[in-house]
């Protein structure tokens, strides 16, 4: 999944060059002649790895690495649709990469796992609005129908406020109901700190910046990462 992830992100920088900004870059780098190469062979070492583990997890793959494909390749470049954007990210960090981990640790699918799957996808969806806030001047350049150009940077930070705070809410909601351990509530409050990016952020001039693209990044996934090592000592400790 690694290569998975490195291929598409391969593919996407062949078709934007990143002239400006980009999220987590800590500096200015020339771009690789040819980086397409790169990622089109990542994604076939992906598939081929993921089948050999496992024949579900490598139709995953193989249907994450044709997303990738359709998502950055200039004849289709889904990546600079408003709706066909986003969806490409939630069907594949959220539903198809879900069902994966599912089909390798073969365990049948829960219906709370299955909603866990539902929030996840709506949280990673909200990411994805979030990542393009900054780059409306970038993607109305070349061309891009993305929600950023065709509405504004506010509109897709709300969108990604209202996406992830659904998510976080969701968990929350049925962790207090017994759904989840319940000592995933005690997480809850790290979000705050990703709230308080996103307030500052919605108050910065032109969408922001990446920096705080990369700061609310972060603190939502802290957050995640604390609920999910609070449920695994749950389960830890009942077992």
């Amino acid at each position: 999944w690694l290569l998975l992830s490195s291929g598409s992100l391969w593919l996407n920088a062949a078709r934007d060059g990143d002239e400006a900004g980009a999220l987590f870059a800590t500096r200015e780098r020339a771009r690789v002649a040819r980086v397409d190469l790169y990622g089109y062979a990542a994604l076939a070492a992906a598939i081929a790895i993921a089948a050999a583990a496992d024949p579900r997890a490598g139709a995953c793959c193989a249907a994450c690495a044709a997303l990738a494909v359709f998502y950055s390749h200039r004849r289709t470049m889904w990546k600079a649709h408003p709706v066909l954007g986003p969806f490409v990210n939630g069907a594949g960090y959220g539903v198809l990469s879900w069902l994966a981990g599912f089909s390798i640790a073969r365990v049948p699918m829960s219906a709370r796992s299955a909603v866990a799957m539902v929030l996840l996808t709506i949280f990673v969806v909200g990411m994805t609005f979030a990542a393009q806030a900054y780059q409306g001047a970038d993607d109305a350049r070349r061309g891009y129908r993305t929600l950023v150009v065709t509405h504004g940077p506010r509109a897709c930070l709300r969108a990604a406020a209202l996406a992830t705070s659904i998510a976080v809410g969701g968990v929350g909601v049925l962790a207090a109901a017994g759904v989840y351990p319940r000592v995933v509530v005690l997480g809850l409050p790290v979000f705050a700190l990703a709230a308080r990016t996103m307030a500052r952020w919605l108050r910065a001039p032109r969408g922001g910046s990446p920096a705080l693209a990369a700061e609310f990044a972060v603190r939502m996934v802290a957050g995640g990462a604390v609920l999910v090592a609070l449920a695994t000592i749950d389960v830890l400790v009942r077992s």
